[in-house]
């Protein structure tokens, strides 16, 4: 005599059904996911978000400051204001540069990523020419394809920027390895080409 499924797994079969219809107002959905979002995700997004070629700048800016300090400290020591102006500008880029992960977290909150209120579950739609987000307080975005910029994927999460500070977090863990690797696949396929010249 078969098992009878437990009323955990009865609860999320219906689950899924009602979610795939729901599904099917944006379109033929290709991907699907729903998870909470939490400070450990933001985390994740955050590393995502902060443009590594951004932490380069403050990097390089912090090393010129202080390289330019030194040089006119022992050319031109009697110039008190540059050295001062110089002094700032390297304490601050080398705070931000260490402090980089907070940088990076401080900016997905001022994105579409930060937490909203106590409920930040998120249902993800992608079709073939948007991603709709379902999220907070019954929020629904909707963000074209052809507005995507850039995504940025790693082994556990992937962010979609469609700029302006609108992005979408997508985490790995709903999804099985195969489809979160089909959809990082095809959001490279939908970012613009860049012209090489």
């Amino acid at each position: 005599m078969a098992k009878k499924p437990s009323a955990k797994a009865r609860k999320a079969a219906e689950e899924a059904v009602r979610q795939s219809k729901l599904d099917e107002k944006y379109g033929k959905p290709l991907f699907s996911l729903t998870y909470d979002m939490n400070e450990y995700e933001l985390a994740r997004a955050a590393n995502l978000y902060g443009p590594d070629r951004m932490k380069d700048l403050f990097n390089g800016a912090a090393i010129l400051s202080l390289a330019l300090l030194i040089f006119v400290l022992v050319t031109m020591g009697d110039k008190v204001a540059l050295t001062i102006i110089l002094l700032v500008v390297a304490v601050i880029t080398s705070t931000i540069t260490t402090n980089w992960s907070r940088f990076a977290t401080f900016l997905a909150r001022k994105s579409t990523l930060g937490l909203v209120g106590e409920n930040n579950r998120h249902h993800i739609v992608v079709t073939e020419d948007k991603l709709v987000e379902e999220g907070p307080d019954d929020r629904v975005v909707e963000y074209p394809l052809s507005e995507l910029r850039h995504s940025r994927s790693s082994d556990e999460a992937t962010v979609v920027d469609f700029g302006n500070k609108r992005c979408v977090y997508i985490p790995r863990a709903p999804m099985s390895e195969g489809r979160y690797q089909a959809l990082v696949r095809f959001l490279l396929d939908h970012e613009p080409k860049k012209d090489k010249r």
